[in-house]
């Protein structure tokens, strides 16, 4: 989606971005923000700190479940490993959160996803752990080429979408007017 939009393709595009700042030639308002956790069976050793969080390098060994590469959410913990001086060890990937969900509930290793309220986790036979040092986000943006869209509907829609996500979690906002 991000060369569809680059390419003029698109006029707006929602993006997982792994950065506080937008791609190159792009802008974007952040909509969704939200601390990643590691997912894992209600038996798992991890779950002996919760609700305490666990160090990034507490998975340095780990099988992990992941989304695939391009997303947001797996570009986060690719850079936050590099820097914590490891690769991950994806063992599955898959594209849908309630999937990877379904795999660490199982006992397949451990899936980084967005944080769950703990009644929510139980009911998917999951428990979550905090992620920390560094503290991991998911980041969903709407996203746009810098300069913003060339069509007026899109141009309404994008003045629309950022007056109604003020900017609580800014991403690297360009101009559209």
């Amino acid at each position: 989606m991000l060369a569809a939009l680059r390419d003029g393709e698109l006029d707006l595009a929602l993006l997982g971005l792994a950065d506080e700042e937008p791609p190159p030639g792009t802008a974007a308002v952040c909509v969704l923000d939200h601390p990643l956790a590691a997912a894992v069976s209600p038996d798992d050793p991890l779950t002996a700190v919760a609700p305490r969080p666990v160090p990034l390098d507490a998975l340095r060994e780990r099988s992990l479940i992941c989304l695939p590469h391009g997303t947001g959410i797996r570009g986060a913990l690719e850079r936050a490993c590099a820097a914590a001086g490891f690769r991950p060890r994806v063992a599955f990937e898959a594209a849908a959160p309630p999937l990877l969900a379904r795999l660490a509930a199982r006992g397949l290793g451990v899936a980084v996803l967005p944080d769950v309220p703990a009644e929510t986790a139980g009911a998917l036979g999951l428990r979550t752990v905090p992620l920390d040092a560094p503290r991991l986000r998911g980041r969903i943006s709407l996203t746009w080429r810098t300069g913003g869209p060339s069509g007026p509907a899109a141009r309404a829609l994008l003045a629309r979408m950022c007056a109604a996500f003020p900017p609580a979690h800014p991403v690297g906002r360009g101009s559209f007017s």
